[in-house]
């Protein structure tokens, strides 16, 4: 698909600097051998992109200067930026403001730092362009996005928000790639929300390298409630040192095809991880959630867990691989999942895999599914509720199991109800 109107003329956004010059390229090569979506590769196999790229999205860069306040809904009655620290995407565009940050936390521009050395190492090496398509094509555009760094130590009192407003990017594809980089025991909570008030079509396309160094712990939530004509791929790369932790809630409820993409290394002795996800999948609407797990060597741990409620017309995939290597003996790599059916006119694709190479490991994988259970539905209508009230419930209650896992109340009421 060497054509395809994704792969736009490039050269717009190039410049002198021989680096990034070289970087965009090696991504642009890759792009251009489209048929690594195909059906042919086995991790795209349930989940068809082929409408995205036959759209004809335009590109979008430069930054945004509108002004972006919201209010927050935790019950304190200030302003969201009293009880975080925002940073905000609009229709994905940088929105370009001072930030008021705790010692130690720093927050840059991607723009800024391109050709700074002291971030080179952290562009395109938490994964491979060649393996990670759209990856790749986020790279061809290496412009919107941001870095951020916590020093050595510190504790980031406030999590920090990443909101990405897309009212604006009808017709638009966008790009956004950031780099998260926490310092030796380091710690940070980390809020992507992502939405969309209309029912506009756009594409956006987001890259997240996290780079967890010797005991540091980052928490990281993502919110995703795009408009239903939307088109949301993200790839979540994560490396983790030793004695490092990774935790990672997803919630999904829009979007016209969605695909979240984890991939996690843990590298050093002690690094754990842990993934907990939610998805609600309506009528003509598919989610894609996919991620790998690789304990690289001995006493890791990883746990991944997710529960999905289908709708009639609805399509899903959930792919949960943990890889342990000849080396990583002594680690522990758990999955799960659950899905609750409304219908059986919905299509769910489960593919969890182990891949196990060393000896004395404790590893686990399962897959259930089931329809709501008419008794627990009696008892509610019988008691005077109504037959969509008890049905909410009783979806409510089959999702929120992963919302108890949310230890920060005020995310929790914010982000997650």
């Amino acid at each position: 698909m060497k054509n395809s109107s994704l792969v736009k003329d490039v050269e717009l956004f190039l410049d002198d600097k021989p680096n990034v010059y070289a970087l965009r390229e090696r991504a642009r090569k890759v792009v251009e051998d489209m048929a690594i979506v195909s059906k042919k590769n086995e991790s795209w196999k349930f989940t068809d992109v082929s409408d995205i790229f036959k759209a004809n999205f335009d590109i979008l860069c430069d930054s945004c200067n509108h002004e972006c306040g919201e209010q927050c809904s935790c019950g304190c009655e200030q302003s969201l930026d009293n009880c975080f620290i925002k940073v905000r995407f609009c229709g994905g565009k940088l929105h370009v403001e001072e930030y008021s940050l705790p010692r130690g936390v720093r927050i840059v521009g991607l723009p800024e730092v391109l050709f700074e050395g002291e971030y080179k190492p952290y562009i395109f090496k938490a994964f491979d362009l060649e393996k990670h398509v759209f990856g790749a094509l986020n790279g061809m555009y290496l412009e919107q996005g941001i870095v951020i760094e916590v020093d050595k130590g510190v504790k980031c009192s406030k999590p920090l928000v990443i909101s990405y407003n897309n009212d604006e990017a009808k017709g638009k594809q966008v790009n956004i790639h950031n780099i998260i980089l926490l310092n030796k025991e380091a710690e940070l909570e980390v809020v992507e929300n992502f939405g969309a008030k209309g029912d506009g079509s756009y594409f956006l396309n987001v890259v997240n390298e996290i780079y967890l160094k010797e005991k540091s712990v980052c928490k990281h939530y993502k919110v995703q409630n795009e408009s239903i004509e939307a088109y949301h791929i993200a790839l979540n790369a994560v490396m983790v040192y030793g004695n490092a932790k990774y935790k990672q809630f997803y919630s999904a409820k829009g979007a016209k095809i969605s695909r979240n993409e984890t991939k996690i290394d843990l590298l050093e002795s002690g690094g754990e991880a842990e993934v907990y996800t939610m998805y609600k999948a309506k009528k003509d609407q598919l989610i894609d959630v996919t991620t790998n797990v690789y304990h690289r060597v001995c006493e890791t741990k990883s746990n991944q867990y997710a529960k999905a409620v289908m709708e009639e017309g609805s399509k899903a995939c959930f792919q949960g691989k943990v890889l342990i290597d000849r080396d990583a003996v002594l680690s522990v790599g758990n999955q799960l999942h659950k899905a609750l059916y409304l219908s059986d006119g919905a299509e769910l694709y489960c593919k969890p895999e182990l891949e196990i190479y060393a000896d004395d490991v404790k590893c686990s994988h399962g897959a259930s599914s089931g329809e709501i259970d008419k008794e627990q539905l009696f008892y509610l209508t019988s008691r005077g509720i109504g037959v969509d009230e008890a049905l909410d419930l009783l979806i409510k209650a089959h999702l929120d199991e992963v919302l108890d896992y949310v230890e920060n109340k005020q995310i929790l009421d914010c982000f997650f109800a």
